[in-house]
């Protein structure tokens, strides 16, 4: 189904690759485009479960737009885990990431396009925790993430 605002339809890739980051954990990220006849939102990149922040990073072009999920893994101190392992125990946790990335160097169109189907398409992936939104490498560092988890 076309997104109102938009016009552009989400694959039902898309959706079952977010399923398989969210309930499955096969995935450590997936970045999505709108295709070239602004259409339908498709799956342009899968990270495997063990690529890092960076490889995230560089599977998003300086000139284009971009959507992506990443489940991002972080420590906190944990009462339970701290009486557990004894002093600075700390319990694994995990938010999923969503990000709308728009650099300054993209096509105008392009960026309102993406820009008008941001939330329809944010509301077919149930499960997203933390929206971000990026215009530079600098808005979308593993401390912007840290800054969200704490």
């Amino acid at each position: 189904m076309a997104n109102a605002t938009s016009g552009v339809a989400v694959s039902e890739e898309c959706k079952a690759r977010f399923q398989e980051l969210r309930a499955g954990r096969a995935h450590r990220f997936v970045v999505f485009k709108i295709d070239d006849a602004m259409k339908q939102v498709v799956v342009d990149k899968v990270g495997p479960r063990d690529a890092g922040f960076d490889e995230l990073t560089a599977s998003l072009p300086a000139d284009g737009c971009r959507y992506a999920v990443y489940d991002h893994d972080f420590t906190v101190s944990d009462a339970t885990a701290t009486a557990a392992a004894g002093e600075g125990g700390e319990a694994p946790r995990s938010k999923i990431f969503f990000v709308s990335w728009s650099p300054a160097t993209a096509d105008v169109r392009s960026k309102m396009v993406y820009a008008s189907s941001n939330e329809g398409f944010k509301k077919e992936l149930d499960g997203v925790q933390i929206d971000l939104q990026a215009t530079d490498p600098s808005e979308l560092t593993l401390d912007v993430l840290k800054d969200h988890t704490s």
